[in-house]
């Protein structure tokens, strides 16, 4: 797998290896969203990845999505593994070698919560996504199953783990009353565009790409990770370098290593370039 002193290259997905106007996305309440399932990296990024695959590095997709919408477009660039749900689940050539959930317990507590508080949220999960609308209003996402109480929550959910949730078109403050007992349990992170993702503590891309590492056996050096979100600021210190997109939230930009292009004009590949690893 690669060449012993190959580099490994962690990308994030939205925002990073595909283009998403965030300030559309911000305005979107109700209607659809179809830039979780109609993706598709740009032939420019495809060829990077084919050259990286030649030099002898290792690529791995390193998105804050659970694998249930990790789509077939992500799996054409060929990848070395994944790095899925923002670091709960992670896949090393065919061997999962980390798989998180949110207890049970813990879960319940969650989903009882926002549905008292009448806040909707989507729970992912590796197999199965659960919109859960309290508010009454349908489903967003092509392939989500939808609940609007508890008990229909659990009804659909089944035995199916779940590893984090997010919320859309809220900001911080229109959570409310759920806010304080989700920043106890959770780690919070602004992806832009109007979502926000809420991961176990402890549990980020970050940890994810130490559990990736430590199963190759490779150090963090001639390591490199590419982002733009909150929840890629975690890869930070999991890796030599960390590259922020041009379209990077400040913070982001603040602790990179490098700021390369937006994701509109390719940035990962010129990121490649600057680094000769393309």
């Amino acid at each position: 797998m690669g060449r012993r002193d190959g580099a490994v290259a962690f990308f994030d997905v939205d925002g990073t290896l595909v283009w998403h106007d965030y300030e559309k996305l911000s305005r979107v309440k109700t209607e659809k969203i179809d830039a979780v399932t109609q993706i598709r990296p740009t032939e420019a990024v495809f060829e990077a990845f084919r050259r990286m695959r030649a030099a002898g590095h290792l690529t791995f997709i390193c998105t804050g999505r659970p694998k249930s919408f990790i789509v077939p477009s992500l799996y054409e660039l060929n990848p070395d593994g994944f790095v899925a749900a923002a670091g709960a689940h992670v896949i090393v050539g065919d061997t999962v070698v980390r798989d998180v959930s949110i207890p049970e317990d813990l879960l319940r507590e969650t989903v009882e919560r926002f549905v008292a508080a009448g806040v909707d949220l989507t729970i992912e999960g590796r197999a199965q996504n659960v919109e859960l609308r309290p508010s009454g209003a349908p489903a967003r996402f092509e392939g989500s199953a939808v609940a609007h109480s508890v008990a229909e929550f659990f009804e659909v959910a089944g035995d199916n783990p779940f590893s984090k949730f997010c919320t859309n078109g809220l900001t911080l403050a229109e959570l409310g009353p759920v806010l304080p007992f989700c920043e106890e349990h959770y780690t919070v992170a602004d992806l832009q565009g109007g979502a926000f993702e809420f991961s176990l503590k402890g549990v980020n891309k970050g940890t994810g790409i130490e559990a990736a590492l430590a199963y190759l056996g490779h150090g963090r050096e001639r390591t490199f990770a590419f982002g733009d979100s909150e929840n890629d600021l975690p890869m930070r210190d999991a890796v030599e370098t960390f590259v922020a997109m041009g379209n990077a939230l400040p913070r982001v930009k603040e602790c990179a290593d490098y700021v390369t292009d937006s994701a509109s004009r390719d940035g990962v590949v010129t990121g490649l370039e600057h680094f000769g690893l393309i």
